[in-house]
């Protein structure tokens, strides 16, 4: 299953505006991603690990459909997937409303490959 979890996040991350995506179980522990190689990804990656507790207890505690904060040059959206997980996506902050309409299909995806394998 986390391969084909894998291969979702590969298609929407061969998107230039996309500097990575990452799935996080709701405790913080993350599943699968796939990051671009960029050094100021993994900088951003270390403030977001000690965000990204209180950022998935935000939207499932206020129900919300999606969140996003920035980071110096780097937008942080996070859209839940099921109750336990959510899909991170880290692009740039002039990533157009094509990359977040390809977010929502792989989001759907992602939640057909995880109903069929439970």
């Amino acid at each position: 299953m986390i391969w084909r979890l894998k291969e979702v996040l590969r298609t929407i991350s061969e998107d230039p505006s996309i500097e990575g995506v990452i799935i996080y179980r709701v405790d913080g522990v993350p599943i699968a991603s796939n990051l671009k190689e960029n050094r100021k990804i993994l900088e951003h990656l270390y403030v977001l690990e000690n965000q990204i507790k209180t950022l998935l207890s935000y939207i499932f505690n206020q129900n919300l459909d999606d969140t996003s904060i920035k980071i110096k040059e780097l937008k942080v959206k996070l859209y839940p997937i099921t109750k336990t997980l959510v899909l991170v996506a880290l692009s740039n902050p002039s990533a157009d409303f094509r990359v977040e309409l390809e977010i929502k299909r792989i989001i759907n995806e992602l939640r057909e490959i995880l109903l069929n394998e439970f």
